[in-house]
């Protein structure tokens, strides 16, 4: 029966300095020995998961970019990720234009052994660490408080979960049973892909008032919509009025214009204005043509009372009052054929107002619209017109008397009228593009249903959405609680702890060669203090096993409570450079034998690692030594199986 392989530990990264592409594959184990050649980029891999170390100790990495990014890389773009059974425990993304990161190391604190941290923690300082060191480190108690507290988050967070999945499996059943099947929803529509029920509670902090519009209203008007003809008849626009072809000025001149009585017998003009158009089509014709005969009848025009008869006619049109009197009549004509023009337009806006009624029905945003019959406004006009017609004739009357043109305005009352009428065709141009646009109009509903569910939908379980808020907050109140009773459990002192690991690994490396001045936080050698300083005292090799002694204590600088110390990665770039035989077996045995306990005491006992009271942190030691490879391989530091028996050069495509 074969056995399914256990997931493997995993580091990728494309384009770090000479790895353009990587993803090797580590062991399943939790220590990990990795053998590189020189030039194939270890140390940027190393540098990655520094810089990671970095901002998971609150320090800006502004340079990382620049650093780790290959020159190949065509849009000045870098990733590294580390991952185990598909869990990525650390990763970074880089881009060299503007200088960009991106980080995430979201259940592991790592701390990279390398010759940065050298650099940077020691040799800067000239080998005199740090001792400003501040942070305690809450223990984490196994009391009965604690227990209990942890189990009321527990049953709180599970109670919060039970009822926010009971009513978020009633939500989807509802949101696509009345939206996706009844409304006919898009479910591409951004407003129902972005209904969820934490939206929801979210949005009511009360109770919803009814919604002014109904849901069934609403599915109404959608189905109308369907029911729009294929070819509609659409209403006409009306054309305007204007007064262009009527001069005011030239009908106030004619009213205003005083002329005296003709000398023509009353007789002869009673005649005349009985039937004006005969007379002056008659006497034209006769001046213009000069017949004898009469144009009509054909008798001759000769004899002395014809003649006598035609004379008057004639003279009469020549004078100023027949005149006057034509002048007046054209104004009355122009004024009569305008009033019949305007009276006309109250058919057709009424079946213009017929077709608009019968297509607005179509269009739920057009239902309230309303056309202007414009009833009062033609009345307006014609009361004016009549008005004017009036006086003319009064003056027709009268033309040795002036006569005063009406007080009302013509030319306002036309332009009510016409903007009526543009009012109107304006409202028709919108309802032609709404039907025209239906598919926008749909839309606009199938929002609108979206958001009367919401409503309805937090109306109707208003009830079960108020327990969900009590057991949200109740999750927090314990949360809190529980977070008060782990802080106020025993508290350890990270400095003294630095101070005890510390000293406990110079032992290992030095015996008494090299004593902690726990007090001043400086290196002795035995009793006396080095008058050169560290820096120019110690050898290369006792400088990285001094330096390799601080980082294992430094684990108690990266911790906030006990539980941490189970959260760490430690990596370990070669930590041997310079040394002899002998600090490199001692490194090598103390990364054999390095574990921590639950209360993160840190030992190099392997006999704690037997009892279980003590565990091995996840590590990876990167290397490019041999000797240092193999003689971790002889000793198991990585125990069987848990080095990487290939090199990276075999991972990277250079």
């Amino acid at each position: 029966m074969t056995s399914v392989p256990k997931p493997k530990f995993v580091m990728s990264a494309r384009y770090l300095g000479p790895v353009l592409s990587l993803d090797g594959e580590l062991s399943d184990k939790r220590q990990n020995l990795v053998f590189a050649r020189n030039g194939t980029g270890k140390s940027f891999l190393s540098r990655a998961l520094r810089y990671l170390d970095k901002v998971g100790d609150g320090k800006d990495i502004p340079d990382a970019a620049i650093n780790l990014v290959s020159d190949e890389s065509t849009d000045g773009a870098g990733t590294f990720s580390i991952s185990h059974r598909e869990e990525t425990l650390g990763s970074i993304s880089l881009q060299k234009n503007g200088n960009l990161v991106a980080h995430k190391a979201p259940d592991r604190i790592f701390h990279v052994f390398s010759e940065d941290f050298i650099h940077e923690e020691l040799r800067e300082k000239g080998f005199k660490p740090d001792g400003n060191i501040e942070n305690q480190i809450a223990v984490d108690s196994d009391n009965i408080k604690l227990k209990e507290a942890q189990e009321a988050v527990v049953n709180a967070e599970k109670a919060f979960t039970e009822a926010l999945g009971a009513l978020g499996n009633t939500f989807e059943f509802e949101k696509v049973s009345e939206l996706s099947d009844k409304a006919k929803v898009n479910k591409q529509l951004r407003e129902y892909k972005g209904l969820v029920l934490e939206g929801i509670i979210s949005q009511f902090s009360d109770k919803p008032g009814v919604s002014e519009r109904s849901f069934a209203d609403t599915l109404k008007d959608l189905d109308t919509l369907k029911s729009i003809p294929a070819e509609p008849n659409f209403p006409n626009p009306v054309v305007s009025i204007h007064l262009n072809d009527i001069s005011f000025d030239a009908i106030n001149a004619s009213l205003e214009k005083i002329t005296s009585p003709s000398v023509v017998s009353e007789v002869i003009k009673k005649k005349i204005e009985a039937h004006r158009d005969f007379y002056e089509t008659g006497t034209g014709l006769v001046r213009e043509h000069k017949t004898d005969a009469c144009p009509f009848c054909e008798q001759s025009i000769q004899e002395p009372k014809a003649a006598s008869t035609i004379a008057a006619y004639i003279s009469y049109f020549k004078e100023e009052e027949a005149q006057h009197k034509s002048e007046l009549r054209r104004h009355y004509k122009a004024l009569q054929n305008k009033e019949r023009e305007i009276t006309e337009l109250s058919p057709r806006i009424s079946h213009q107002r017929t077709r608009f009624d019968t297509l607005k029905r179509y269009m739920p945003s057009q239902r309230d619209v309303q056309l202007a019959d414009c009833e009062t406004e033609i009345k307006q006009v014609c009361m004016v017109i009549t008005g004017f017609k009036d006086s003319i004739e009064t003056k027709a009357n009268a033309l040795d008397q002036t006569s005063v043109p009406p007080f009302d305005n013509l030319a306002e009352s036309i332009k009510n009228l016409a903007d009526a009428i543009e009012g109107n065709n304006a409202k028709i141009a919108i309802l032609q593009s709404a039907i025209e646009k239906s598919v926008e109009e749909r839309k606009a509903l199938q929002r609108t249903a979206c958001a009367i569910f919401s409503v309805d939908f937090a109306r109707a379980h208003w009830g079960e959405i108020t327990n969900i808020e009590k057991l949200r907050m109740a999750v927090q109140e314990k949360r809190t609680e529980l977070s008060a009773q782990e802080m106020s459990g025993l508290k350890a002192d990270a400095k003294e702890r630095v101070c005890d690991t510390f000293e406990l690994l110079l032992r290992q490396f030095f015996a008494d060669k090299y004593i902690f001045d726990r007090e001043k936080f400086v290196l002795k050698r035995g009793t006396s203090e080095m008058a050169r300083g560290p820096h120019r005292t110690l050898s290369d090799g006792e400088k990285t096993a001094i330096a390799f002694c601080y980082f294992v204590a430094s684990i108690h600088k990266r911790v906030e409570k006990s539980s941490d110390y189970q959260k760490l990665f430690l990596v370990f770039d070669d930590p041997v450079t310079s040394m002899s035989y002998d600090f490199i077996f001692t490194i090598t045995q103390t990364l054999k034998n390095l574990s921590i306990s639950k209360q993160g005491d840190i030992s190099t006992n392997p006999s704690l690692i037997k009892d279980n009271s003590h565990v091995r942190p996840e590590l990876i030691i990167l290397t490019h030594s041999s000797y240092f490879f193999n003689i971790s391989r002889t000793n198991r530091v990585e125990k069987k199986r848990r080095h990487l028996r290939c090199t990276l050069t075999t991972r990277c495509t250079n």
